[in-house]
């Protein structure tokens, strides 16, 4: 069979959590996704669609599919025979292949219909493949992979017998960083291209429960992954937060207008997080970053060579943002605060000077106690009426796009590198679909398939459900952006505007 008959299904960021508490009935705090029996209903719905159209189809979890990141202080499900630290019951234990294990094994037992849908993929002859992202780093573990193996075996033995089970687990496979078939499609999370959630080292598959494992999980972890684990985490069940600088500055924008006690709060009761980021500044592991770094090299080897891209895989790696670990990050982010402290005592001052001037110019005026009030008080009115416009400005105007959308441009890249004319990410939580001209008059398009959780993250109110099950579907050398829709039963467009940005000089070629 030509492997252009097969359609692709791509989704991402589901971000499935703890699911619901079997105790109390209610889901736990930090959960994001509450739409199992949709997801189950949408499996059923490619594999009828697929009937129908006479076609073959792999389903894809482009990364995040499980959230490995986002656990309440003291869940651990696999306690050690030592008792855990203060800032372990705080924050969790440092993630190793038995852990990351039990705690997708806990994931899978609360949401039961995730597991019955891809169980109907796998059983009505479709494939279904796994891909890692920045909150599941983990699924590239042997140990977490054979949990959604053992998951989905017990439910296909109880629903068709041993040997129906043995040959539908056949069709499910886990890729450690992409998928990619040529002259036709790219599939990765995108994290690596994001500057705040990018590893340097991504590619871990043969790393072990052992010492190494726990200092590698602090030495490599990006600053998004940090803020999550430190900070986040502890907010409760506040909205689910994208990690990205411009959409954590909008929300803090929102919460200074419309919630400020709450944020007062989160300021003293979180004091503890800055003494994470001064733990992390003291650690210094060169051992595990070398042992990190073999182990990545040694798998883009293996990498490189099986799938046949040799040199084109080393240059797409190397596309990657990571500009060093967490320490520098928030050294360099130190450095950048001292600085916005340093411009805001300067404007005091001057400000400070300006006032004194103009309550002594006031006092030198030969004229009576009436006249010099009222220039007194329209004064001090001027003060704050600037201050008013400045504030109202800082928290209303949306912070501008960066010029240089890093996942476009790696998007950009990777396609005029393998001659692929399909890209697609996930990571952003933002659908996307944008056209890429490259050189010698050659298209090619990228994608970003969105999320089916809520989020804070959009600037704009778009004519569409606060929610949308988004994918995407390839078919051939096409693809669309669609989103499911459980009234219906049926697949429909997403809704996208035309986005209008001031013209750039064209990128070039790395």
């Amino acid at each position: 069979m030509s492997p252009l008959l097969h359609d692709l299904v791509v989704l991402s960021d589901l971000h499935l959590g703890r699911g619901k508490n079997s105790h109390t009935g209610r889901y736990f705090e930090l959960e994001a996704f509450f739409y199992d029996d949709d997801l189950r209903r949408f499996c059923a719905y490619l594999c009828d669609d697929a009937v129908a159209r006479g076609v073959d189809f792999k389903l894809i979890f482009n990364g995040d599919a499980f959230d490995l990141l986002r656990r309440e202080a003291g869940a651990d499900p696999s306690p050690s025979d030592a008792s855990p630290s203060a800032r372990e019951r705080r924050y969790g234990a440092p993630m190793t292949p038995q852990r990351a294990a039990a705690e997708l094994r806990e994931i899978l037992a609360g949401h039961p219909d995730f597991v019955v849908g891809v169980a109907h993929v796998l059983a009505a002859g479709y494939e279904v493949i796994f891909l890692p992202g920045n909150h599941d780093l983990e699924i590239q573990w042997p140990a977490v992979q054979h949990e959604i193996i053992a998951a989905l075996r017990a439910h296909l033995c109880q629903r068709a017998g041993e040997e129906a089970a043995d040959t539908a687990l056949r069709r499910l496979s886990f890729r450690p960083w992409f998928y990619y078939e040529p002259d036709r499609v790219w599939i990765e999370h995108g994290c690596q291209y994001d500057p705040e959630n990018a590893f340097r080292y991504l590619l871990r598959s043969d790393l072990d429960d052992g010492e190494a494992s726990l200092v590698a999980y602090e030495e490599d972890m990006p600053l998004g992954n940090f803020f999550q684990r430190y900070l986040y985490n502890a907010f409760g069940h506040i909205t689910f937060i994208v990690p990205s600088t411009r959409a954590n500055g909008r929300y803090f924008k929102w919460l200074m207008v419309h919630q400020p006690r709450l944020l007062a709060r989160v300021f003293v009761s979180h004091g503890r997080f800055w003494w994470q980021v001064m733990r992390r500044l003291a650690i210094t592991a060169p051992e595990a970053r070398r042992r990190l770094r073999d182990l990545h090299r040694a798998e883009l080897d293996r990498l490189a060579e099986g799938s046949g891209l040799g040199e084109r895989l080393y240059a797409i790696d190397a596309l990657k943002v990571a500009r060093g670990d967490i320490a520098q990050t928030v050294r360099a982010l130190g450095w950048q605060i001292l600085k916005d402290l340093l411009l805001v005592a300067s404007l005091g001052l001057a400000v400070a000077g300006l006032w004194f001037a103009g309550f002594h110019a006031i006092n030198q005026i030969a004229s009576g106690f009436v006249l010099k009030a009222a220039l007194f008080v329209l004064l001090n009115f001027c003060f704050v009426v600037a201050a008013l416009v400045l504030i109202a400005r800082s928290l209303l105007r949306a912070p501008p796009d960066p010029a240089a959308r890093p996942l476009r441009r790696a998007a950009r890249q990777i396609a005029q590198r393998l001659g692929a004319p399909i890209v697609t990410f996930g990571h952003t939580h933002e659908e996307v679909l944008w056209r890429l001209d490259l050189p010698e008059g050659r298209v090619a398009w990228y994608f970003n398939t969105g999320t089916w959780i809520a989020v804070f993250t959009h600037d704009v109110l778009l004519p569409r459900d606060r929610i949308q099950y988004t994918f995407l579907r390839v078919e051939g050398h096409e693809a669309r952006l669609l989103h499911w829709s459980p009234g219906r039963g049926a697949a429909l467009p997403v809704i996208l505007l035309d986005e209008h940005e001031p013209e750039a000089p064209p990128e070039r070629a790395a």
